[in-house]
């Protein structure tokens, strides 16, 4: 028994590295054949509300009722933030070419794709979406009701940003990926689910103070043999500056914190992809 006893102790770390994920998990020899990449997927809360930590799922009840009579959507937000996401990182260095996202949305096969969420919403669940892709979409998360830009699919908001990927798991977001892949004719597709997109404050007493944006996302991007890359990243603020009252954002400030959102998102994802294929 007792070298039975010794025998575990000696193979648990082994088998706990088998089966966890660090922040950033690259399939390097996948990644190096990729030339272009779109983003098609880029999923946030359904409104966009102060957090003290964007890590965590939780939020101000009083700002989300607030921000819901001043028109806050989360569709607002990522519209925005998408487009200076896409902008910003063809300027990155990447070793793939990143599509515009004017050049998706108007590409009409991929426009055929649109599923409007009332409809997605009908359908079941699949199952987990990773055991038939690859390594990494084992790990796909559960998800509540999320938002997206105008023209995009979104399949749910993961709720737990450690769980190192953006894939849901639900039901047609295999097939949306995969038909994206052939009507873009891309190499590779982007999936962000930005569960951490919130209203942050940078110098505050209780919540009033000067406010910025903060995010906690997962970036997975997938070939059509499946996911090769993930990334998972956070930051507290940007280089934006708006005013907050009790949690409440000004609303004409909302469109510059949001853009400089996607453009600091884009820095900080290319910054890690940069980091881990260095590393390889």
């Amino acid at each position: 028994m007792n070298k039975i006893k010794y025998l575990i102790v000696l193979l648990l770390p082994v088998i706990i590295t088998a089966c966890s994920f660090g922040k950033n998990t690259v399939n390097l020899d996948e990644v190096k054949k990729i030339k272009t990449v779109a983003v098609i997927i880029y999923t946030v809360p359904e409104k966009i509300i102060y957090k003290a930590d964007a890590r965590d799922s939780s939020g101000s009840l009083t700002a989300a009722l607030v921000d819901s009579a001043t028109g806050n959507t989360g569709s607002n937000a990522a519209d925005i933030a998408v487009h200076k996401f896409t902008e910003t990182l063809q300027k990155e260095g990447m070793t793939f070419k990143v599509i515009p996202h004017s050049t998706v949305l108007s590409n009409a096969k991929y426009k055929s794709l649109y599923k409007p969420v009332v409809a997605a919403k009908k359908d079941a669940d699949e199952g987990l979406l990773a055991k038939s892709l690859s390594f990494l979409g084992s790990m796909a998360g559960n998800s509540s009701a999320g938002a997206a830009p105008k023209g995009m699919n979104q399949y749910g908001l993961i709720e737990d940003w450690r769980g190192d990927t953006a894939l849901t798991g639900k039901s047609g977001e295999s097939e949306y990926i995969q038909k994206s892949i052939e009507a873009l004719k891309v190499d590779a597709v982007l999936v962000i689910n930005d569960m951490g997109f919130s209203f942050s404050c940078e110098a505050c007493i209780g919540s009033t103070g000067v406010a910025s944006t903060g995010s906690a996302f997962n970036a997975t991007m997938i070939t059509r043999s499946g996911p090769v890359m993930n990334i998972r990243e956070w930051f507290a603020t940007t280089d934006e500056q708006g005013a907050m009252v009790t949690g409440i954002v000004d609303p004409t400030e909302h469109k510059e914190l949001y853009e400089e959102h996607g453009r600091k998102m884009a820095q900080v994802y290319a910054a890690a992809v940069k980091e881990s294929l260095a590393a390889k």
